[in-house]
């Protein structure tokens, strides 16, 4: 854990000494991630700086129901804002922005990754909190700053859907008193929930059922994982993005230790979502890969066919599972 009371006055510092910011989130960017970096650009802009709110390409749409989505990556900062850079934990997950984000004078990490590698100038990461968002509105509130009602929905939105609707793990009596103010700060849980999670399209019901489908069950259903592959995308008229809340699906599984989602982004790159249950550490497995995350959620990128990091990583998955029947 890094970050505390110095380090969220030195922050203030940096923006009541600078006029130009970057809001950045990482790429693939969740509600957690986007919806921190426009409830910051909106708070900065209210103190007076100009502040422009970005994400690696491409954008994702279906977050298109956040407020001040519309302003994303559409005004190029200069070249001496100082950047925020939201909810990751290397750099290496900015993607095509992680060349603009390593030239900026000054970068501040705001995180809740237990594998953040304290890349950046100022660190405020906090493994504890449930969301990224939790800590910027907790931020907000050491600041003494004033909170709308679209700050808000996007802090809301960040803290509903990175407890997977308050029903992980990592959700706690401070996580729902943080959820209770915002509501009373304007957030409207019933619509963040309905857009979050019931607005789906038919094709991405036809994505979930076919890759439901296609699920394997091993080491006495310890273990269990799917894929979603081009081809399967071609077959239910869906794009990557809409494979967001399988993972859930799959780890749903009562006997469930380790479960894992392979995504095959194109023929040489590959992505998968881990989910766990004590005693497998969802990081410590996504490590092993050159990935990371949470103690309970994690993530891998690797350069390779969906084939072999399926080989390799399974592997390991299976031996995870098989000591966590012993």
């Amino acid at each position: 854990m890094s970050g505390g009371e110095g380090t969220s006055a030195a922050i203030r510092a940096l923006v009541e000494s600078h006029q130009h910011f970057m809001c950045v989130g990482h790429k693939d960017a969740d509600a957690d991630s986007l919806g921190s970096v426009l409830a910051f650009t909106e708070v900065l802009r209210g103190l007076g700086r100009q502040a422009d709110p970005w994400v690696p390409e491409p954008l994702p749409t279906l977050l298109d129901h956040l407020p001040g989505y519309a302003e994303v990556n559409r005004t190029e900062a200069p070249e001496d804002a100082v950047v925020f850079a939201f909810d990751a934990g290397s750099p290496a997950r900015f993607g095509n922005l992680r060349a603009r984000i390593e030239r900026a004078p000054a970068v501040v990490v705001i995180d809740h990754h237990l594998s953040n590698e304290g890349f950046g100038t100022l660190h405020l990461v906090r493994p504890d909190a449930a969301a990224t968002g939790e800590i910027v509105y907790r931020l907000f509130q050491e600041w003494g700053l004033e909170i709308t009602v679209p700050t808000a929905t996007n802090l809301y939105a960040a803290l509903f859907t990175d407890t997977g609707g308050f029903r992980h793990g990592n959700t706690t009596a401070v996580t729902l008193e943080i959820g209770a103010a915002l509501a009373r700060l304007g957030a409207d849980p019933a619509w963040v929930a309905l857009k979050s999670y019931k607005s789906l399209s038919a094709s991405t019901l036809r994505l979930h059922a076919a890759t439901a489908a296609a699920s394997r069950y091993e080491c006495d259903d310890r273990l269990i994982w799917s894929e979603v592959r081009q081809s399967t995308l071609r077959a239910t008229g869906a794009i990557l993005e809409q494979s967001e809340g399988i993972i859930d699906q799959l780890q749903s599984l009562d006997t469930m230790r380790c479960a894992l989602l392979f995504k095959e982004v194109e023929p040489g790159l590959t992505k998968v979502s881990l989910r766990t249950r004590a005693p497998v550490a969802a990081h410590e497995l996504a490590g092993q890969f050159g990935g990371g995350g949470h103690a309970r959620a994690a993530g891998i990128e690797m350069s390779l066919p969906i084939d072999e990091v399926e080989a390799l990583v399974l592997d390991a998955a299976r031996d995870a599972a098989t000591v966590a029947g012993t």
